[in-house]
């Protein structure tokens, strides 16, 4: 292995100027004694949790893969450790071939890859000089690998090197007291240097009303916008203060007594030390009514930019119109074409360079009640390339969720005098620039999606020793390529319980959840609590608006109710919602009491989901009475209007309520959540379709007539059949009386 080198002046200067930064948002810290300071905490960290889902391939002559890392703003990493797990090829040369690793561009090692280990896997453990740390990092490694001293195709299958997932960083870090200061926001408590679920703790009173549990519902969901893919989970405390950054909500008369609060005059947000821990802090979320606590929670959740100091006041808040349907940030826009760079983050994620480059991929998030019946969605896509040398396999493939859609061969640069491309060579760098209308086929299409244009452009092979090697290649998807769903119309079949768990439908039709109402027992607990600031969290991660409008209501509140969606969180106990419509449930738990009522038919054994179950006139129905945890999700059309929904989470135990979370929670059970009734049973969920389904959306009555005359087509060739024998009466009798016409007139 080689010498370790010292940093750079350069990353001394960037180090440095971190530690200035972190240095004035802590100035008003007071210095604690050495012996008070929080003791430094030791992680591991591997690289499936920073987002490493496969292992990672390093092929060809300069195989490249790279590992994001972030450090919190109120962390220092002060020791570090790579346990490197990798294999590599028995054909490299160990006196020219090995792996080099950096930490933001710096390099911290290069690993020999020597015979009497190659073919199996190698452990090793590489200091790090945490010095090289920032807030952002990125570990990289390159391949620099050899097979012969002689001329060598670089693209050769034996240049080849797998890092394992099972990789991991071992880190120490040491907390940095901060000031409390609102500017920091959201961070402490949301950082978006970490990749790590958010876990939040949440204060109430004892028994919070419902409007202050709004308040706290609507900064939950501004909480899950930011936290995105990582997912965020709020652990309730009523009354007893809980350990590390939290969030605290309180009214004059409703306080938690485990923290002593002044009482306010006005909407307040303050950033308190937590008395328990003074290097965490406490986002407290003030008013002297619940009137005044909901302004507080509008303005963090809209004026969070402009806030700083330790406590600010609100004067006003002024939310707006209602947003319209389908104009969550997250969604492709259905009011007109949307440019794929509108989709990315930046615009170099459209960019790729190499011979086989990472695939360019770009997220599509579409409204779930897109009606994609007869034809699929338009793509106009404009792409450009370094031309290959001579024509061969090169092409760019387009797939959609991993499916191959269509593929198009690259053509090679014009000879002198050919007529070229238009396009070609428009910007002067000799690039062409290719032009293609195609439509994504709606079986490939989900709520969820990912397009993946993955380019393959062949090496120039003249014979051995005389093949060309460069690595200078570009190609790139242009971000005025558009996509096209505004000519698509909303029009679902429910209940469906996997447009729930996948896109939050219905209640996402509207971003701020205007036409949703959580529904809450009677007596909610610190899980019901949970329950509910998980799902509103989870509403924000999928639209990427708050939940500025949502309702939160009990089983007192239904004549109030008939206008919304509804979301039920139940126990099961007596008096609750759902015990009062129990006898239109197909499934009640209550405690140890299980009973189905026209026992479910899992969806693969129908002929058709959209059908109404054969057997259903049967009336099946199955009592048990057993110990144990179950819980399950229901979804059905609401007893108070028709075409509204309900989607209930039922548990008997706090142990099954937190499997229902954890279902929504991880790729693949969430997959296995369909129809209308979905048990969780022991991290498994079993999905059962026994609804009759309600539509709804907006579809004009001839297509609507279409749409379900095409689902039967025994009752479509009946129809047709009838209007060649009406249409063939019809035309006889015009033309009989036409006939005695003319002879009476001869």
């Amino acid at each position: 292995m080689t010498t370790r080198r010292r940093p750079r002046s350069r990353w001394l200067s960037s180090a440095a100027a971190c530690a200035c930064a972190v240095t004035l948002a802590a100035a008003a810290a007071p210095e604690q004694p050495e012996a008070l300071q929080p003791p430094a905490r030791d992680v591991q960290i591997d690289f499936r949790e920073l987002g490493v889902g496969s292992p990672l391939e390093l092929r060809g002559v300069e195989g490249i893969a790279g590992v994001p890392l972030g450090i919190r703003l109120d962390e220092v990493a002060t020791a570090a450790t790579l346990h490197l797990r990798y294999t590599y090829s028995p054909a490299l040369l160990p006196d020219l071939s090995h792996l080099r690793i950096r930490v933001n561009d710096e390099v911290i090692a290069a690993v020999p890859l020597d015979h009497e280990h190659a073919g199996v896997e190698v452990e090793r453990e590489i200091p790090i000089d945490p010095a090289y740390f920032s807030d952002f990092n990125r570990l990289r490694f390159d391949l620099i690998g050899h097979y012969t001293r002689e001329c060598e195709d670089p693209a050769h299958s034996s240049l080849w090197a797998t890092i394992s997932t099972g990789s991991r960083l071992d880190l120490r870090l040491r907390p940095l007291p901060l000031a409390p200061d609102l500017a920091l926001l959201p961070a402490p408590f949301f950082d978006r240097r970490d990749n790590k679920r958010l876990d939040l703790p949440v204060l109430l009173p004892a028994k919070p009303s419902k409007e202050l549990l709004r308040s706290a519902g609507v900064v939950a969901s501004w909480f899950g916008v930011l936290a995105g893919y990582r997912g965020a989970h709020f652990p309730v405390s009523l009354d007893t203060l809980p350990d590390g950054h939290a969030l605290v909500f309180a009214t004059n008369a409703e306080r938690p007594s485990g923290l002593d609060l002044p009482a306010v005059q006005a909407p307040t947000l303050s950033m308190l030390r937590n008395p328990q821990q003074p290097q965490a802090m406490l986002l407290v979320v003030q008013g002297a009514d619940a009137a005044q606590l909901a302004l507080a929670a509008e303005a963090l959740v809209l004026g969070q930019a402009a806030l700083s100091g330790p406590q600010t006041t609100v004067q006003k808040v002024e939310l707006g119109q209602r947003r319209p349907a389908y104009d969550a940030p997250n969604w492709v826009r259905a009011d007109r074409p949307v440019k794929l760079g509108e989709l990315v983050d930046d615009p170099t994620d459209l960019q790729a360079h190499g011979h086989a480059p990472a695939p360019v991929r770009v997220n599509l998030r579409l409204p779930p009640d897109l009606l994609f019946w007869d034809r699929g969605i338009p793509l106009d896509l404009y792409y450009r390339y370094t031309p290959p040398a001579v024509r061969g396999n090169s092409m760019l493939s387009l797939s959609l969720n991993d499916q191959l859609i269509r593929s198009y061969a690259l053509r090679e640069a014009p000879t002198p005098g050919q007529d070229g491309n238009l396009l070609d060579g428009v910007l002067g760098d000799g690039s062409i620039v290719d032009h293609r209308r195609l439509e994504i086929p709606a079986f490939a299409i989900g709520s969820d999606n990912q397009l993946q244009f993955q380019y393959a452009i062949e090496y120039d092979k003249q014979g051995l020793c005389r093949g060309t090697f460069t690595d200078l290649l570009r190609a790139g998807i242009d971000a005025d390529s558009t996509i096209d769903i505004s000519s698509f119309a909303h029009y679902t079949a429910l209940p469906d319980l996997a447009l729930f768990a996948n896109a939050g439908y219905p209640f996402t039709t509207y971003a701020d959840l205007a036409e949703t109402a959580v529904v809450l027992p009677d007596a909610p607990g610190a899980h019901d609590l949970e329950t509910m600031l998980f799902l509103l969290g989870r509403m924000g991660r999928i639209t990427g608006a708050p939940a500025l409008r949502v309702r939160i209501a009990d089983s007192h509140d239904l004549a109030s109710l008939h206008d919304a969606d509804l979301l039920v969180i139940g126990r099961g106990r007596n008096g609750d919602l759902l015990s009062q419509w129990g006898h239109e449930l197909s499934l009640t738990i209550e405690d140890a009491k299980r009973q189905f009522r026209n026992a479910p038919v899992p969806p693969s054994m129908k002929a058709n989901a959209l059908q109404p179950d054969p057997h259903r006139a049967a009336e099946r129905s199955v009592s048990l009475r057993t110990t144990g945890h179950l819980a399950a999700f229901l979804a059905f059309e609401s007893p108070l209007r028709p075409g509204r929904s309900v989607v209930a989470l039922v548990a008997n135990t706090v142990p099954a309520q937190d499997a229902l979370i954890e279902a929504l929670d991880s790729p693949g059970m969430i997959r296995d959540i369909r129809g209308d009734t979905a048990i969780v049973r022991e991290h498994e969920v079993a999905s059962f379709a026994s609804e009759r389904p309600y539509y709804v959306g907006d579809l004009s009555l001839w297509r609507r007539i279409w749409f379900h005359l095409a689902r039967h087509p025994g009752l479509l060739l009946l129809l047709a059949l009838v209007a060649g024998f009406l249409s063939a009466f019809g035309i006889y009798g015009y033309l009989r009386r036409r006939a005695e016409t003319r002879l009476r007139a001869e």
